[in-house]
């Protein structure tokens, strides 16, 4: 997976999804509330096991992305409606998340 950061990124309020286009024919469309459960920071993850503490229910169906602040070239830090704003989502973790038929297709042939 590449660690290039995307063309484009905006939050998408009326499908609730984080747009990421990586290259013009490849447009990945990221639901919020499985953006939000993917958050590998130590609150929603046990630094030693690597065990997701987060608990799925106390996230809200309705969640929404407040504010989004790239982090170098590497990364994008999103603050949730929830108030949740540590984790960052690197341009590798967010390529390997993508939902596009694309990606799932290939990720299906691994």
């Amino acid at each position: 997976m590449s660690d290039k950061p995307p063309k484009d990124l905006h939050a998408n309020t009326r499908s609730h999804e984080l747009e990421i286009t990586w290259e013009s024919e490849h447009i990945g469309r990221y639901p919020y509330i499985s953006l939000r459960l993917e958050c590998h920071c130590a609150v929603c993850v046990d630094e030693m096991t690597g065990e997701r503490i987060v608990d799925p229910a106390t996230i809200p169906e309705d969640i929404s992305i407040t504010d989004m602040r790239l982090t170098g070239n590497y990364a994008v830090k999103i603050v949730w409606s929830d108030g949740h704003a540590t984790g960052l989502y690197t341009w590798k973790r967010l390529a390997q998340l993508c939902p596009c038929p694309r990606c799932e297709q290939h990720s299906g042939s691994d």
